[in-house]
């Protein structure tokens, strides 16, 4: 098991930005009146950042791989990631409506941005075995995130004891989350990274 802890991630401010406009939110009735504004804000948000995470390699034999990947058999990175305590509080002080909803956007585009960067460590352990990691499943996240139609219908429902047994296997106490029925801190999430056998992509190219 492998815990990471305060690590630092990029901020997409423009993805914020871009995901406000897609939900039609009034940034300037609250007081963002421009990009740069919005810049600003979400980079003032990010500053809260405190992200932790702890992943662990499941080989496709392993009984919880097995409930993740359903009938495929392949090995998987199980991870717990949360974006921290101060975070949390950070967006708890938002009082205006359409600064609460920028904030959840801007938590969902930090979640997906540091499990990104989760992925691009646990790579580094499924290269020199012929792998590499596929798109994140996502077993439980707050706030969930915003995936085009195929991937999002393709996570199944995941019962609690799922994600319990995860915790105290991936010992999510180390970071500080706790789950029951909801996260502490808020906004974690528990995740997946299918590996992916390099030659079976080649084979499967090479018959198009």
């Amino acid at each position: 098991m492998k815990k990471i802890k305060k690590f630092k991630i990029p901020v997409y401010s423009y993805e914020v930005l871009r995901k406000a406009r897609k939900h039609k939110l009034d940034l300037a009735a609250a007081g963002l009146p421009d990009e740069a504004a919005v810049r600003e804000h979400a980079s003032a948000l990010a500053a809260a950042l405190e992200p932790a995470v702890v992943f662990e390699y499941f080989p496709p034999e392993d009984e919880t791989a097995a409930r993740i990947n359903g009938a495929v058999r392949q090995p998987l990175t199980a991870g717990i990631l949360t974006l921290g305590k101060s975070f949390e509080e950070k967006l708890a002080g938002q009082k205006d409506d359409t600064l609460k909803r920028l904030g959840r956007i801007a938590a969902q585009v930090f979640m997906q941005t540091a499990v990104g960067v989760t992925s691009d460590l646990a790579v580094r352990e499924a290269e020199p075995e012929g792998f590499e990691l596929g798109s994140a499943i996502y077993i439980a996240s707050c706030p969930e995130p915003e995936l085009p139609p195929q991937e999002a219908t393709a996570v199944p429902l995941y019962e609690n004891e799922l994600i319990k047994s995860l915790f105290e296997r991936l010992e999510a106490s180390k970071i500080g989350v706790s789950y029951d029925g909801a996260f502490s801190p808020k906004y974690s999430a528990v995740f997946a990274l299918p590996w992916l056998s390099k030659k079976k992509k080649k084979t499967a190219s090479a018959k198009k």
